[in-house]
């Protein structure tokens, strides 16, 4: 904003002159000065800002280097500052350190990066490593086994809920004839996993781990997320702490943004909506993307448009609201 005020300094000045009742509001030179140190400071700032108030992709593992680029590079004293240029840059790298100097908050911020493929703790120091590779041994350990044996049936039990009563299966769910290959893969799990049940827990961890820090670290480019996916079989249990650590959100601008979308739904016009119509209407809006993705998914070609979905709500037994979506249907209101 400051630079664009800088940019449009002499249409600002041309209009308040032939104002006489504002013709006070025009910059002077202290103002310009003010304006020109301020935006000297805080315009290196500017695409940090942007890329870390993200929700679409992994931030939290870039909170920690960010800051040491920002503190080592980007504010670092110059010859060319002014005193006021000075000094907001070094407000700034205080403020910094204290915002992340709780221990709480460095622990998060070392895990993500080391967890991060990108980084595999490239960040932190021999003491400092090995104190983040104890932690996460430890949490590796006291992690819960994943119900596998349920996915399937609980995921065929959502699909049909979601898809409603259907006349017949779609052809691509149709059981196909088990052929020999089939039957040797199914034997060659069942012993891999008796092999891996046989290897202690610890062990298995301690080889996760020392495996996925030896590697080379990825290009800054790269989506971390897709990386594990890509290799959550050859790393089963950190791709757990994976899921846990990468979804923080580094700002919060998310949240900042959730509560516009609910401004925008809870209008003076609207206020007698209830809190969980509000719940749900902000739910879609934020949602609806990803849910007209999976309806085209599921429904191919007939899949409703966007806009053209609506809200069920159903209380489970413990009295708890689940949200699923349905397509809406011509004519209906």
């Amino acid at each position: 904003m400051i630079e664009r005020v800088l940019e449009q300094l002499p249409a600002i000045r041309h209009v308040l002159v032939q104002d006489r009742k504002h013709s006070h509001l025009n910059p002077t030179w202290q103002d310009v000065s003010v304006l020109e140190s301020i935006n000297a400071a805080m315009k290196p700032l500017a695409d940090f800002t942007d890329v870390l108030s993200g929700e679409k992709y992994v931030t939290v593992s870039s909170v920690k280097p960010v800051p040491e680029l920002i503190k080592g590079d980007l504010l670092s004293p110059s010859p060319e500052d002014t005193a006021l240029t000075a000094s907001i840059k070094q407000n700034i790298c205080r403020v910094l350190t204290e915002k992340y100097n709780s221990p709480a908050i460095q622990v998060i911020l070392r895990k993500a990066t080391l967890l991060d493929p990108r980084y595999r703790g490239s960040m932190e120091e021999a003491d400092a490593l090995d104190d983040v590779k104890h932690q996460l041994v430890q949490e590796l350990l006291d992690l819960k086994e994943p119900e596998g044996s349920g996915e399937g049936a609980s995921g065929e039990s959502r699909s049909t809920a979601a898809g409603g009563n259907e006349d017949e299966p779609p052809a691509a769910l149709r059981p196909k004839k088990k052929r020999l290959s089939d039957l040797l893969q199914n034997r060659r799990a069942h012993l891999t996993g008796q092999a891996q049940a046989a290897v202690p827990k610890r062990v298995q961890a301690d080889v996760e781990l020392t495996k996925f820090l030896q590697e080379d670290a990825l290009d800054a480019s790269c989506d971390p997320l897709m990386w594990w996916r890509d290799n959550q079989k050859r790393y089963p249990m950190m791709a757990n702490l994976a899921q846990k650590y990468m979804c923080i959100c580094a700002t919060s601008t998310s949240s900042e943004r959730m509560l516009s979308t609910a401004g925008n739904i809870a209008t003076p016009e609207r206020s007698c909506l209830k809190p969980q119509k509000v719940n749900m209407l902000v739910f879609l809006s934020r949602n609806l993307e990803f849910i007209s993705n999976s309806l085209s998914r599921r429904h191919g070609s007939n899949a409703p448009q966007p806009g053209t979905v609506k809200p069920v709500v159903s209380c489970n037994g413990n009295g708890l609201q689940e949200y699923q979506v349905e397509p809406s249907r011509a004519g209906s209101t």
